[in-house]
């Protein structure tokens, strides 16, 4: 069984829109919106090398000399869109090792994410008997820990769930789907948008609040044409991506209301060591 995971972070960013994040923290662009005195960016990196399982990390959107993460990390350059992001860091793993395994992809806005988050989401996939799998946390335990957060919430028949931003999957699992779901990825907040491409009868499941994981990963099936499903984390952090000012507001409260958290105690505990391109 595979031990160790290559790992991308989407940290790009348009710079012909405008950003409500990074305008209120007044910085360039989101990922280096500061917490705890770091960039948030920098969290989610310290946060898979606390994790003894990531073994190369690719920071896609970031120039080298825009963050120093104080491990060695790779960068690619910024891309037009999240498709091409997630696509750009896909062929930089590629080219750092060809053999096709499994691999995690995460965004930069993670900001709470900790190495445990990490290893929990890695053993919730194992035995890695499917293709891809991804994060889910219940609505229930978001607003337990986050009542204000706003995240856009699925309904299914085992409760409401949204998105963490971790994926995990076989690289030629990443490729085989790159083209086939870039609809999703640009429809990725338009709940109704996304079960409307599904078909007419998934749609009905949907509006009559009958739809189940189990037709999630059917459909994923169908529409990408890979085996796979969804994981549910127990973690609310995992779910809570900074997507809007007040999440931000929300975030760092959280981490004052916390200071056992890893964020509050990484910035003391940085390692000198440069990047590497």
């Amino acid at each position: 069984m595979q031990e160790q995971f290559d790992a991308f972070i989407t940290a790009g960013y348009d710079p012909d829109k405008l950003d409500r994040v990074s305008e209120a923290a007044g910085v360039a662009h989101k990922s280096l919106v500061p917490l705890v005195g770091m960039p948030m960016a920098w969290h989610v990196v310290q946060a898979l090398t606390e994790s003894d399982r990531i073994g190369e990390v690719v920071v896609v959107g970031l120039e080298p000399d825009e963050i120093d993460f104080g491990v060695p990390v790779h960068h690619v350059p910024n891309q037009p869109s999240l498709w091409a992001s997630q696509n750009a860091g896909l062929r930089k793993l590629r080219d750092l090792n060809s053999d096709d395994r499994y691999v995690i992809a995460l965004s930069a806005d993670i900001a709470l994410l900790t190495g445990n988050i990490v290893d929990r989401f890695i053993e919730a996939c194992e035995p890695f008997e499917h293709d891809v799998y991804w994060g889910i946390v219940r609505k229930d335990v978001m607003l337990a820990a986050f009542p204000d957060s706003r995240r856009t919430y699925l309904p299914l028949r085992e409760g409401s769930f949204c998105s963490s931003d971790l994926y995990l999957g076989r690289l030629s699992a990443g490729f085989h789907i790159q083209e086939r779901i870039r609809y999703f990825i640009e429809n990725r907040k338009n709940v109704l948008a996304l079960v409307w491409k599904l078909g007419l009868p998934t749609m009905v499941k949907f509006l009559l609040r009958r739809l189940a994981i189990a037709d999630i990963v059917d459909v994923a099936y169908r529409i990408a044409g890979v085996h796979g499903g969804p994981v549910v984390l127990p973690l609310a952090e995992a779910g809570m991506d900074v997507d809007k000012p007040e999440q931000l507001v929300q975030v760092r409260e959280y981490l004052e209301r916390h200071p056992e958290h890893p964020a509050n105690t990484r910035a003391t505990r940085r390692t000198a060591g440069p990047g590497e391109d």
